[in-house]
Formats: structure tokens, C-alpha cells, sequence
């Protein structure tokens, strides 16, 4: 009995032998030696031996090739020795399995071969066991051991030596051997039943009875967005069927009959929604490419960039620059325009738009873009509709999620061939499937210190684009560059006075009031404040008398905020016009120790803008005064005629100034 006990056995489906076997029963080391070679590793201890009833275990596979020997000399060879699998004593027949595959038929009214059959009922009574074992812990921890992230590699370890040590093969069956594709099959299993076994080819001999109202059941039910699993399905026929006369079926027979293309395109669109029917069954167009030529077609498209640089003022010391805004030639793939910043608005594409304008010299005549709000913008329709050949140019964007849209892939080949190769560039983001596409966090850490500096990330950039345009087109394999120059059949040039009408932005929202301290404009979340000069760079003293409190519309350059802007209005018949140019108002150091030459008389004559107008709006009031004798001291005699006549002064007696009636009037 004890012999039998100290034996070959299996413990969380490892085959495993009592360690006192060693230094008790063979004598082939001491305890002391034993528990040495356990913490230097070269015994591999499975079960640590502790508690009532509980004995040591050493993995066999894992012993010296001596102790080995030892065992098949006192043991036996494993193989040859019975042993019980963990998994085993709870595979017991499945009837309803077996019936289910042995009426199971082909569309041809084939049965299935006894083989298919033997395998398939098998695997349904194999991951029955699982079940079995999954849904009581306690013999679950025995079996598969108590680590939950191990069990499904201890499961697989059951399932694929259910045979081992037999001198013949006893369990016929067909599972994944890996633990992760076992785990699928086994929940697809516990979803599907039996059918999860039956191929999408197979047919089964009552699908000739799902037709009519059957068929309208089964397939509504199916399409509802609920998701119900086929057995459930199934379930929910069988309480209709009586009602209705229905014949029975089995899951088979439904599987197939859902498994139908026609009727696959019906419940993948109203139970998985829009998106997975466009994957599946969405009708494209095929593009001809072959009739391009330089500057026919542009792309505008915004992506991340993420150059990472060292940023002294953030909590990590590092930031980045999150977004690039692109236009690609498309027919060669070169970059003529773009826009770096770390945000996206109808500015950037506004800039990007302006690059590719002055590079390329050409109207487009075909311009696309996505869904986002800044290119919908009236301001970016409008620059759009101007920029585009005016004849046959069109613009339009590309619906959400369409796939139609070849900056979409112009912007993956860039950051995989180039950006990403830089070595502060955190990768293409989470959602990318491939590893090497991922940022590495611990690497960006490490060198937070030696970063590029903000305007060394925007020269990376500038890098980037050369590398791109120098480099060979994707399927034609010439140059970038060298593509762009071909010779374009037709085409209508930008003249340079075009581009500079084209490129004002004007500021529709609302008109801008010029106020007593210049014209305030956000753009871009960003504050500016704008004044007007004259021809000799002095403020414009006679603009700001008839314009302080007068509301303009604006139009600007998002790339030339810096230099100026214009102030216009309309006239009666609605037309825009004119006003004046606004520049950046200037701005002067308070200390005069540390103001720079010639910045304090410049500031003089500024601050003297005050008092000289004052002075002449003084002068203007007193001379309005004179011409109509309307003075507050007429005012005021007036009044006091008014008290002493006790508001009986009669309007006859009034007096009439220079033509102009007094202020008082007959009570």
C-alpha cells in the first residue's frame, strides 16, 4: 500500500513523484542536501509539503538525469505506469451529444462519419468535464491548482495528455492545444451548445422546414440587437412551436440557416449595427489612378504627431507637439503644405492650406478633407471654394469612417517610415495593433533630460517632410519629388496677388468694437490686441476720433497676426469696404532703466495721444458752444429765470439764441 502511494502521480496536471523518495526511501541525498537543491533551483518543487496529509511533490520532467534513472529502475517507466489525470474521472457520455451528431446531416442528406462523430461528441463530453470541474472551486483548485491566471494553462496541460501513459488510445477527440484558443472554444461552447461544432458549410436535414413564417421567427429574433445565442434562440422557439404547429429543429438546423449569406447580411446590419455590416458587405468603387498628374488632387488631413520634448514648466518635463495638419499631393505623395501645433482648428488648416498654395502655384481640382468641424467651417468653405480650379475644381469631405480618404493612409506610411524612427517620437498611439508602433514610456523617462528643446521638435519636423518628399513613392517607386515636377495636361495657375486675396480669413461671428485702448480679437483661444498707425508709424489720431466705439469686420492672416490686419464695413447697398489696416499695438517696458534706446521716445509720443486728445475734443466742445450759445452759464440762467417766474415763464418771452429755441420750455 505504501509502495503504491509513493508512486508516479499527476498534480495540477504535472507529472510529479514524492520527494522523500530522494533521502528517505532511495538514500540518494540528505534532507539537508534535498532542501538546498529546492532553493538553488535544481530541484523543482511543484507541492510544498505543508500541512495534514499533504506531501512534497518534485516535477519529474524536471529532475537530474541520475534521479531520473532512479525512478524508472524503482518505478517503472511513467509511460508504461497508469496514471490518473486530473481531468479524467469527470468525462462522462453526454447522450443528447451523441444523438445530436449521429442525426446531424449534410445539405446532400449525408450523415456525418462515425470518426466526426466519435471526435465531436467527445469534445462536447471533454468541456463538459471543464464545466464540471469550473463551477465547483474546491475541485477546481484541486485539479488546476489555486492560481486563477494559470488554471487555463493547467486546463490545456489536462486536455492534451488525456491520452499520455496509455498504452492505447482511448479519448478520440479534436481540441485546440493551446490554452487561449481552448478558452475560446469553450466559451463559444458554453454559448452555442452542440452547433458551436458544426461548421458554417454543413447542412442539416430539417433546414428544408425553416421557410415561411418559421423563417421570419428565427431571423428576426436573431437580428435583434439583444444577441441571443442560437441555443437560446432555439429555447425561444420550442415555447412558440406548439402554439403555432411549428416542426421541431435542432440547433444545427438553425446555425445553418442563419449561416445563409442572404441572411447573414440581414441580422449582421440590425444586431451588430452599421460599422460591421460595411466591413462585411459594403460595395466599393474602384479608383483609376492612372490619368493623375501633379496638383489634381489634394488631401488636407490632421493626425497626431507626438515629437516629444523637453518642457521645464510641466509636471514631467516632458510635452509634445500632438498635431500635424497635412496637405499631400496625392498622385505623388508629396507634402506641399502643413501646419504644427498642439491643437486643431480651422488656423491650422487655414496654414496648411497656405503652404501648399504658395508651393504649389496651381489650383487644384479635385480638394478633400474628413468630418472634422474646422474644415465644415463657412470660413474654411469659403477659402476652399476660392482655391479650387474654376473649371470643374470641386471639394467635398469624405464621410465619417469611409475609408475613402488617402491621406488616411498617407499618414500611416509617414509615421511608420519616418516619424516614428526618431528617437524622442512616442509611437502612433494605444489603439495601434502593432507592438512597435507603441511608445516606450520607461525609455521616455530615462531621457527627459537630454530631450530636444520646443523649436529643436519643430526643426525634426521640417526634417521629417524632407526625408518624406526625398523618399520613393509607395507602389511607383520614384522620388516624391521628382513625380510632383511631371508635366500636368492641364491646369490654372495662382497668381501671387490671388494668394494674397485668398489668404484673409474674415472673422464672421460678430463685428469687433474699436475701443478706447484698440481692437480686441481672439483667435485660436488665443488673445490679441490691434491699433491703427499712420503712413510715418504714429497712432492714427484722426482714425481713432471717428472710430473709437465703431464696430468692424475683420479679416486676417492666421500667419501674419504679427504684421497686420483689416478693419472694414459695409455701405448701404451691403457692400464690404476698406476702413483701415490694424497693426500689433506696441508695448513698452514701465522701467525706464532697462528700456531699450529710443523705446522711451517713441513711448512719449504714445502717452502724449492722451492729453492731445483732449485738448482737441476741449477745443471742439467750446467752439460748438460759440457757433449755437448753448453753454452751461445759458443753461443756468435760464434755470434761475425759470425759479423766479415760478414755471410761469410764457414761451413768447423765451429767448431765442442765434435761431435755436432755449432749453427751457413752457410749463
Amino acid at each position: 500500500m505504501m509502495m503504491q502511494a509513493k508512486s508516479y502521480q499527476y498534480y495540477n496536471n504535472t507529472l510529479c513523484i514524492p520527494a522523500s523518495l530522494l533521502y528517505d526511501d532511495w538514500g540518494l541525498l540528505s534532507y539537508k542536501s534535498y532542501l538546498m537543491k529546492c532553493y538553488r533551483g535544481q530541484l523543482i518543487r511543484v507541492r510544498e509539503g505543508k500541512g495534514k496529509g499533504n506531501e512534497a511533490l518534485l516535477s519529474y520532467h524536471d529532475l537530474p538525469q541520475e534521479y531520473k534513472m532512479a525512478c524508472k529502475k524503482n518505478l517503472g517507466d511513467y509511460k508504461e505506469v497508469a496514471l490518473l489525470n486530473q481531468l479524467e474521472p469527470y468525462i462522462i457520455p453526454d447522450v443528447k451529444a451523441i444523438d445530436f451528431f449521429a442525426t446531424h446531416r449534410y445539405p446532400d442528406g449525408r450523415k456525418l462519419d462515425d470518426k466526426i462523430k466519435i471526435e465531436r461528441a467527445t469534445n462536447c463530453c471533454i468541456l463538459n468535464a471543464v464545466k464540471t470541474l469550473l463551477t465547483d472551486p474546491k475541485q477546481s483548485t484541486k485539479a488546476f491548482g489555486p492560481k486563477k491566471s494559470k488554471i487555463w494553462d493547467n486546463i490545456s496541460d489536462a486536455v492534451n495528455k488525456l491520452n499520455e501513459g496509455k498504452d492505447e488510445k482511448k479519448w478520440f477527440y479534436n481540441l485546440p492545444t493551446s490554452p487561449s484558443r481552448l478558452r475560446s472554444r469553450y466559451n463559444r461552447y458554453l454559448k452555442e451548445g452542440y452547433s458551436s461544432f458544426v461548421h458554417a458549410g454543413e447542412g442539416n436535414v430539417n433546414t428544408i422546414k425553416i421557410k415561411g413564417e418559421i423563417a421570419d421567427y428565427i431571423l428576426a429574433v436573431y437580428s435583434l440587437p439583444n444577441k441571443f445565442s442560437v441555443p437560446e434562440l432555439l429555447d425561444m422557439y420550442r415555447m412558440e412551436m406548439d402554439n403555432n404547429g411549428w416542426p421541431s429543429l435542432s440547433e444545427g438546423a438553425i446555425k445553418m440557416f442563419l449561416d445563409k449569406p442572404e441572411n447573414v447580411r440581414i441580422w449582421t446590419l440590425s444586431r451588430d449595427g452599421k460599422d460591421i455590416y460595411d466591413k462585411k458587405f459594403k460595395h466599393t468603387v474602384s479608383k483609376d489612378k492612372t490619368r493623375w498628374f501633379p496638383n489634381v488632387y489634394w488631401a488636407i488631413d490632421g493626425t497626431k504627431l507626438d515629437l516629444t520634448y523637453y518642457d521645464p514648466e510641466s509636471s514631467t518635463k516632458m510635452s509634445a507637439y500632438k498635431r500635424i495638419d497635412v496637405v499631400f499631393d496625392v498622385h505623388s505623395e508629396k507634402i506641399i503644405g502643413w501646419s504644427l501645433s498642439e491643437t486643431e482648428s480651422h488656423v491650422d488648416h487655414f496654414t496648411a492650406i497656405k503652404m501648399a498654395v504658395q508651393t504649389a502655384g496651381y489650383r487644384p481640382y479635385l480638394l478633400t478633407y474628413d468630418q472634422q468641424s474646422g474644415h465644415k467651417s463657412a470660413k474654411m468653405q469659403e477659402l476652399y471654394s476660392r482655391v479650387i480650379a474654376d473649371d470643374g475644381g470641386t471639394h467635398y469631405p469624405h464621410r465619417a469612417y469611409g475609408h475613402g480618404n488617402p491621406a488616411d493612409k498617407l499618414h500611416g506610411m509617414l509615421q511608420t517610415e519616418v516619424t516614428t524612427k526618431l528617437w524622442n517620437s512616442d509611437g502612433q498611439g494605444i489603439r495601434t495593433k502593432k507592438d512597435s508602433s507603441h511608445r516606450n514610456m520607461e525609455y521616455l523617462q530615462q531621457i527627459k533630460d537630454s530631450l530636444p528643446t520646443k523649436d529643436a521638435a519643430i526643426k525634426q519636423w521640417e526634417a521629417i517632410v524632407r526625408t518624406w518628399n526625398e523618399g520613393k513613392h509607395s507602389t511607383l517607386l520614384v522620388e516624391r519629388n521628382k513625380l510632383y515636377q511631371e508635366e500636368m495636361p492641364v491646369s490654372e495657375e495662382i497668381q501671387m496677388e490671388d494668394i494674397m486675396k485668398y489668404i484673409w480669413i474674415e472673422e464672421k461671428k460678430r463685428p469687433v468694437t474699436y475701443r478706447a485702448h484698440g481692437l480686441e480679437l481672439t483667435i485660436d483661444k488665443k488673445d490679441y490686441l490691434f491699433e491703427v498707425y499712420d503712413d510715418e508709424g504714429n497712432i492714427d489720431i484722426e482714425f481713432r476720433r471717428k472710430n473709437v466705439g465703431a464696430k468692424f469686420i475683420v479679416r486676417y492672416d492666421p500667419g501674419s497676426l504679427d504684421t497686420f490686419i483689416q478693419l472694414l464695413q459695409t455701405n448701404q447697398a451691403g457692400e464690404k469696404f476698406l476702413v483701415a489696416y490694424a497693426e500689433p499695438k506696441r508695448k513698452f517696458d514701465p522701467v525706464p532703466a532697462t528700456m531699450r534706446d529710443g523705446e522711451k521716445v517713441i513711448w512719449q509720443k504714445d502717452f502724449d495721444v492722451r492729453d492731445k486728445e483732449y485738448e482737441r475734443d476741449l477745443k471742439a466742445v467750446a467752439a460748438l458752444q460759440r457757433r449755437t450759445g448753448i453753454t452751461p452759464e445759458r443753461m443756468a440762467a435760464d434755470q434761475e429765470l425759470h425759479i423766479k417766474m415760478h414755471g410761469r415763464v410764457k414761451k413768447s418771452i423765451s429767448m431765442d439764441v442765434d435761431r435755436k429755441k432755449s432749453l427751457l420750455t413752457e410749463i
